[in-house]
């Protein structure tokens, strides 16, 4: 934990350091510089995209590293979007002859909402899951026997529900563009960076009719330690940097790396003969931002991916969860219709 902390302050306290020597206030909006940013928020953009979503979850040993990875039978998405000024809105579609893979994987029932909001200054995370049915997705970890040609255990019984907000505040918004890797209603044409910080909120609960082990991997495990109706809730400070990355003003790189601590209180129910429990403890969490692609005066394409990672390793058996949207985007801007304009 002392290690986690100090990874924490080394990204959090340049922050204010950094924003005392500009000749704006600390939270001022500052006009974007053109010498790095190009705004086309005033064309009217359109793109189709594919979008995977994924909300897992892992049974880790920290002491044998041995883990049991729970994956919901993920679908890839297709859809269209639009844009225009501060307006977006993308809608997608299941297309059964994509995801045809229920007898290898099973079903899963989901509400799943990962809304991320790039503004200015800010970047907004917001993810409301609800997931039933999951599949065992490192079964070859645990048994000798299994062939990857046949279906994978499926466990339609565990159940999760995630509730996540995150706001992340851009220090040099003036210079660095979430927007031109992430909404493309802007391109960044010269390299920056910036520091972000800001605060998180979580919850998150897991429940199964039976156990998460399987009894192929029970001996590395500590099989009294049960992770079913366990509630978890997790707020905090997050802190951490930015970056894009720019080749001949239109191919782009954009790598982000935050960081949280806070307290996570944990709510146990009673269960194998123990009685219920509740403990608060600091823990951490890791929120990751990529995206590569093309960016030009009419046309844009790429991958973009975002994903948080948490659980604590302070104990010997854990609880890993991660949630995760991964989308390809190929889009192309226009000058807007009269209509739009007035």
């Amino acid at each position: 934990m002392q290690r986690l902390q100090f990874v924490f302050y080394f990204f959090l306290l340049p922050l204010f350091c950094l924003a005392q020597k500009n000749e704006y206030g600390r939270f001022e909006t500052r006009p974007i510089d053109d010498q790095y940013i190009i705004d086309y928020s005033d064309l009217l953009s359109v793109k189709i995209y594919g979008i995977l979503k994924s909300n897992t979850i892992a049974h880790v040993n920290y002491q044998t590293e041995a883990r049991v990875d729970y994956k919901p039978n993920e679908n890839f998405n297709i859809g269209f979007g639009i844009g225009y000024k501060w307006f977006g809105a993308d809608l997608a579609f299941n297309f059964s002859g994509v995801n045809s893979d229920d007898d290898t994987f099973g079903k899963t029932k989901r509400f799943d909402l990962q809304s991320n909001i790039y503004t200015r200054k800010f970047a907004i995370d917001v993810n409301w899951l609800k997931y039933k049915g999951y599949y065992g997705s490192n079964p070859e970890d645990y048994r000798t026997s299994f062939d990857p040609d046949n279906p994978y255990p499926i466990r339609p019984d565990i159940k999760t529900v995630n509730i996540r907000i995150s706001a992340l505040y851009i220090f040099k918004h003036d210079k660095f563009s979430y927007r031109s890797a992430f909404t493309n209603n802007e391109r960044q044409i010269k390299w920056a960076g910036s520091f972000l910080a800001g605060p998180f909120f979580n919850y998150y609960k897991m429940n199964a009719d039976s156990s998460l082990l399987p009894l192929e991997a029970r001996p590395n495990f500590d099989t009294s330690v049960d992770f079913r109706g366990t509630q978890y809730i997790n707020y905090g400070i997050a802190g951490g940097y930015g970056h894009n990355f720019v080749v001949a003003k239109r191919i782009y790189l954009s790598m982000t790396a935050v960081i949280g601590l806070g307290p996570e209180i944990k709510k146990t129910p009673a269960r194998n003969g123990q009685r219920a429990e509740t403990e608060a403890k600091l823990t951490g969490q890791l929120a990751t931002r990529f995206s590569i692609g093309y960016n030009s005066e009419k046309t844009f394409l790429g991958l973009a991916a975002v994903g948080v990672f948490s659980g604590s390793r302070e104990e010997e058996d854990y609880l890993e969860r991660s949630v995760s949207n991964l989308k390809i985007f190929i889009g192309r801007r226009f000058n807007p219709p009269k209509f739009l304009r007035r």
